[in-house]
């Protein structure tokens, strides 16, 4: 975890580099038209040398806004993409870290204990949810924890836990719901901020 934060620091140290480089760019090239311009005016009558200045600079201002505002659209866009990335690597190793544990004994533990959860919850007669794979061991967890219910499978369980319904009420405890509930944490904690300065 270290090593990717390490990795992403450096990435987003390079593009900020790589933003500045380009925003110094543009206001060279700007400043040297602008020179230029200003050069050229001053030889024209002082009248019209100065209504030209004023609307060149006008003009080159507005420019400069678009041709900023442009390249911060832009880097934004490539950074955003980049970040989006990132998190989709971020989160796909961590579902598979959970699907490495959804093999273990600790797992059915785990299963074990939502499930008795869940019973309490919920009461007997549960209708509950779960990947192909974990069917038996949620039977055998209800017959643990005394806990009658109906097991049916569902294909949208990708990663592992179980989920419950009896009537109106429901209780998801699936490893997929809790992955997915740590996006907007890892988004405000990760570091992977797009902001343009």
């Amino acid at each position: 975890m270290i090593q990717q934060q390490e990795r992403a620091d450096k990435f987003f140290r390079a593009i900020r580099r790589d933003a500045e480089q380009r925003r110094k760019e543009i206001v060279q090239q700007i400043d040297s038209y602008i020179t230029a311009e200003e050069e050229k005016a001053e030889t024209e009558e002082l009248r019209s040398a100065q209504d030209r200045v004023r609307y060149e600079n006008e003009r080159i201002q507005a420019q400069t806004n678009s041709r900023l505002a442009k390249a911060a659209t832009d880097i934004s866009a490539e950074l955003a993409a980049k970040r989006t990335a990132i998190t989709n690597e971020v989160f796909d190793l961590a579902a598979s870290r959970l699907k490495e544990f959804a093999k273990t004994e600790e797992y059915a533990d785990w299963l074990t204990k939502g499930l008795k959860e869940m019973a309490g919850l919920l009461g007997s007669d549960m209708v509950v949810f779960t990947r192909k794979e974990d069917v038996e061991i949620v039977k055998k967890a209800a017959v643990q924890v005394n806990a009658p219910c109906t097991v049916e499978v569902d294909d949208a369980i990708l990663v592992g836990g179980v989920r419950a319904e009896k009537g109106s009420k429901k209780v998801d405890d699936t490893l997929d719901s809790r992955l997915k509930a740590q996006e907007d944490w890892f988004y405000q904690n990760s570091g992977l901020s797009i902001a343009i300065q």
